[in-house]
């Protein structure tokens, strides 16, 4: 199953609405780190994406057993 593919933009609300629809939430670091991260709720990190501007977000890590 893929949710999030990489060499493709996101906005916000695409990455929320991915996430509502698998049950998954997303973890915002944006003040601190410039990042989203989104996982399973009580969970490790499944997928993580740094804002690369305003309301763009670009895949740049995910887990590889998922």
């Amino acid at each position: 199953m893929t949710l999030f593919t990489k060499n493709k933009k996101y906005s916000m609300d695409e990455i929320i609405k991915i996430c509502d629809e698998n049950k998954m939430i997303t973890v915002d670091c944006l003040k601190d780190e410039n990042m989203i991260s989104v996982e399973f709720e009580s969970q490790e990190c499944l997928f993580e994406f740094m804002r690369i501007d305003d309301d763009v977000f670009e895949l740049t890590w995910k887990e590889t057993n998922f």
